[in-house]
């Protein structure tokens, strides 16, 4: 509003204008007159109809009403404008002739701001027009504050309805007042049947400690809380902000489960990952120490006379011992940290079918298999996918020991990016594997996954971490889908390939081949390693030199060339402590002589170079523990890649 300093230091309004209302002409233009002294516009009528047309017309502040009027007498006129729309917006200034106390009383019960009597004193108009004057300055002033606080909440209020969170608050008696939309979802109520209702009487599952305590604390200390909590099933959990606001408290609440699960799902990855450190060394070593067991035996049973039966079978059995434990290690070596698993495209369907029916053998379930013949392929390890299956229906049959059904179904699936699956977007296969046991408890589900979390006295609580880390390896997901008393239903998503199935590998004849005057360079570490594999090779007919570490095989390997006495394969182990491994020496090796025929050895059978040994430069590759028979096969098959 711009004011300004007019006539004898009066403010003038420049906007406001005032309508007269007059039924005699003398008196009105006379009236008129005095007003316009004053530099105000003036609307000048003869009745009350009249001053109401002009009402519709233009807006004005300031309304001069003669009492008595030809129809309607501007006291009724006075009392309907201060009951209509806005009637508190006028200043109204009754004229009248009556001067009776009681009359006057009327007409300020009617709605009017001040009078004046007539005949009317001009100085007296005047001490009335600058009360007037005063009062529509602190009228428009609060009309203003008004009508910017409107605005202001009008503003609130389209950003809480357009915020992606959910708002709600209430009053000091814990009644509703506001709720947007995002809340209506999150709460799953309608804002109209929340409006003016008890909070606590609405969701009494809010008195739980996390929502009662804080919420209270926000109102009763005056404190802004921010906290998260879950819903009474434990499923779905919320970011919440409250604080104080015009006594009550208001609320932020947005849906975090998302969050939660990706939250969960790291912290299982950290937790595999530190023990993945740990069993990887540990693998690696027993695997090693299992290499020297498994080859002694082998060289045992070369000794042995043929006529002692029971020696034999006494190799044979720790033989097969040796074995068994080399697989055990191949499980602990699923949470190596950085492996890769021994990839190769593969029919998910006969993988799934074949580890159903071999792990429900002998038992009292039995399998319910829907698996199309269009079934995809992926790309992965068949025996870890096995493992995998195989855990999941232990899981199960662990869940029924009384006997039951265990549903195996699987399936082709286009991911997209809003899925709000923890995986890629792409095409997966996904197997299902359902139990109809008695479920899985609140408190148990974001520990499922963890190492060593078991529930059952005998179980070692691996079988569950191990496939998550399987998956995770093959790009997949691992995921408990859904549970209840009526059963749980875990799923796997594997990503789907077009690739054709490789050929499998032609299998040699079970004779040993022997060798003579072969030569070949042994790398490895450990001592017992090397004596190892010396004599194994010796018994094959090779001739044998073993060295150390990286540097010790290429300056053998680059002597022995110069010498004219070749090596016709090198066997490299993947990992050296304190020195070069396989792999950098490979590098070496092949600046030296380009057709070097090598063979990559390592106790971590998730070794990369074992997997894509041919991308390494190798030809061929030999997980440890190995047997004589393997060591000779590799060979066969080295030197067959070689000349191809």
């Amino acid at each position: 509003m711009t004011w300004s300093r007019e006539f004898g230091g009066h403010f003038i309004f420049p906007e406001m204008r005032i309508l007269l209302v007059e039924d005699h002409p003398e008196s009105r233009t006379a009236l008129r007159r005095l007003i316009e002294r004053r530099g105000y516009e003036v609307v000048a009528v003869g009745s009350a109809e009249e001053a109401e047309i002009e009402l519709t017309k233009q807006p004005f502040l300031f309304l001069i009403l003669d009492w008595m009027l030809p129809g309607k007498s501007g006291v009724d006129l006075c009392r309907e404008l201060r009951a209509g729309p806005n009637g508190e917006e006028f200043f109204i200034l009754l004229v009248t002739a009556r001067d009776d106390t009681q009359d006057l009383e009327q007409a300020l019960e009617a709605g009017a701001n001040d009078y004046v009597t007539k005949p009317i004193d001009p100085a007296l108009l005047n001490v009335r027009l600058s009360v007037a004057e005063r009062r529509i300055r602190a009228l428009i002033e609060r009309n203003q504050a008004r009508a910017e606080l409107q605005e202001m909440v009008g503003k609130m209020t389209d950003i809480l309805e357009k915020t992606s969170d959910g708002f709600f608050a209430v009053d000091r008696d814990w009644r509703f007042t506001f709720v947007n939309r995002q809340a209506e979802k999150l709460l799953d109520r309608r804002r109209e049947d929340l409006i003016g209702k008890d909070f606590w009487m609405e969701f009494p599952e809010f008195t739980r400690d996390a929502f009662e305590k804080n919420y209270r604390r926000a109102m009763s200390e005056q404190v802004a809380v921010e906290f998260e909590a879950s819903d009474a099933s434990g499923k779905v959990w919320f970011e919440l902000l409250a604080y104080p606001s015009g006594g009550g408290v208001s609320v932020f609440l947005r849906d975090v489960t998302d969050r939660k699960r990706v939250e969960e799902e790291r912290l299982t990855t950290s937790k595999l990952e530190s023990l993945g450190t740990l069993a990887g060394g540990i693998a690696h070593d027993l695997n090693n120490i299992l290499t020297v067991i498994s080859g002694n035996i082998g060289l045992a049973q070369i000794e042995a006379p043929g006529s002692s039966r029971s020696l034999h079978a006494f190799l044979s059995r720790a033989g097969g011992a040796a074995q068994h434990a080399a697989q055990l290690s191949n499980q602990l070596l699923t949470f190596s940290k950085g492996g890769t698993p021994l990839k190769q495209v593969a029919s998910i369907s006969g993988l799934v079918t074949q580890a159903s029916e071999f792990s429900l053998h002998g038992s009292n379930l039995r399998a319910d298999l829907d698996i199309p013949d269009d079934l995809w392929r992926s790309a992965v390890d068949p025996a870890q996918i096995e493992q995998v299956v195989n855990a999941l229906i232990i899981n199960a049959r662990e869940a029924m020991p009384h006997g039951g059904t265990v549903r195996v179904s699987a399936s082709n699936l286009e991911i997209d990016a809003d899925s709000g699956l923890p995986v890629g977007p792409g095409r997966y296969v996904k197997v299902q594997v359902a139990d109809n046991g008695g479920g899985i408890d609140a408190k148990s589900m974001t520990k499922i996954f963890d190492p060593y979390f078991t529930t059952k006295p005998l179980a070692t609580g691996l079988g569950l971490s191990i496939s998550y880390s399987v998956v995770k390896k093959h790009g997949g997901l691992l995921q408990l889908e859904s549970t209840s008393p009526d059963g749980s239903t875990f799923a796997f998503y594997l990503p789907a390939t077009d690739a054709e199935p490789q050929l499998p590998e032609p299998t040699l004849a079970n004779e040993i081949f022997s060798f003579n005057h072969q030569r070949v360079l042994v790398m490895d570490d450990e001592a017992a390693i090397r004596d190892l594999t010396s004599d194994l090779l010796g018994t094959l007919g090779y001739e044998v030199t073993a060295v150390p570490d990286g540097a010790e095989a290429l300056k053998t390997y680059e002597d022995a060339m110069r010498s004219g006495e070749n090596f016709q394969a090198v066997i490299l182990d993947a990992t050296i402590r304190g020195g070069m491994g396989g792999v950098a020496t490979i590098e070496r090796l092949r600046d030296i002589d380009p057709n070097v025929t090598a063979i990559i050895c390592s106790g971590y059978s998730d070794e990369a170079a074992l997997a894509e040994f041919l991308t390494y430069g190798f030809r061929a590759a030999l997980p440890k523990p190995f047997t004589r028979h393997e060591l000779a096969n590799v060979l066969q098959r080295a030197f067959e890649a070689d000349r191809t």
